[in-house]
């Protein structure tokens, strides 16, 4: 009989008493640790995740960048002269609208921004229910491009008409797994290859990231990843087949 069949087993058996006694030391670290590092030690463990989750789908890094609007310029640079539909989905106090509006220079260009603006519809990740509440009121851009739909998505979004447009720009900041896959489920039909497609909080794994491996799972379309802040947090990916 070949003991070296059992040796692997018999490794497994020995070993679980010393992960059980590490399982236990960290439980009792966790009694004593105040809830801020917690939330540090969690945060650290998405981004090596969100590294490995990269890796695994293929996407390789492009140059990184220092800023979230870095990471827009990469885009806005290639897309500003063109008549460019920009979707936006999580509006908060309009930071981001700001930038698009004023670095998207054709007359015909469109921006829209979708948002309840009374915060999100349930909590996720580190967030609470309601969290980004501002009470109702949209940002005011003085831009009679911009035009703003006040609404949970699934409330404002199948009953819009996409317009027409030569390069489409998706801004999503949804934070939630079920508002982004909902998302992009509404747009699958325009996401062709050319369109652009921004995410704002990759790390929080079970959210963005998964709704976008869903997704690429289900349709068989392939992006690109065409810029990425330092973190891989703030990331644009170009659609390359639908």
């Amino acid at each position: 009989m070949n003991n070296d069949a059992h040796t692997p087993s018999l490794l497994r058996r020995l070993g679980r008493p010393f992960r059980d006694a590490g399982k236990l030391v960290l439980t009792g670290l966790g009694r004593l640790l105040p809830s801020c590092c917690i939330h540090h030690v969690a945060a650290t463990a998405n981004y090596l995740q969100l590294g490995r989750w990269m890796k695994d789908h293929g996407f390789n890094r492009p140059g990184l960048r220092w800023t979230r609007e870095a990471v827009y310029h990469d885009v806005a640079s290639r897309v500003r002269d063109q008549r460019v539909l920009y979707l936006e989905f999580g509006v908060f106090q309009g930071a981001s609208m700001r930038y698009w509006s004023q670095h998207l220079k054709h007359p015909q260009t469109q921006l829209h921004g979708f948002d309840s603006f009374e915060g999100l519809p349930e909590a996720g990740a580190v967030w609470s229910k309601g969290e980004f509440d501002v009470g109702g009121n949209m940002p005011q851009i003085p831009d009679p491009r911009v035009q703003f739909h006040k609404g949970w998505f699934d409330q404002v979004l199948p009953s819009f008409a996409i317009p027409d447009h030569e390069v489409l720009v998706v801004n999503i900041d949804a934070d939630l797994y079920s508002s982004t896959i909902f998302v992009l489920n509404c747009l699958k039909p325009h996401l062709k290859p050319g369109s652009f497609i921004y995410f704002d909080d990759m790390p929080a794994i079970d959210h963005e990231a998964r709704a976008i491996h869903e997704y690429l799972a289900e349709t068989g379309a392939q992006w690109k990843l065409v810029s990425a802040h330092v973190s891989l947090g703030h990331v644009f990916f170009e659609c390359v087949s639908s």
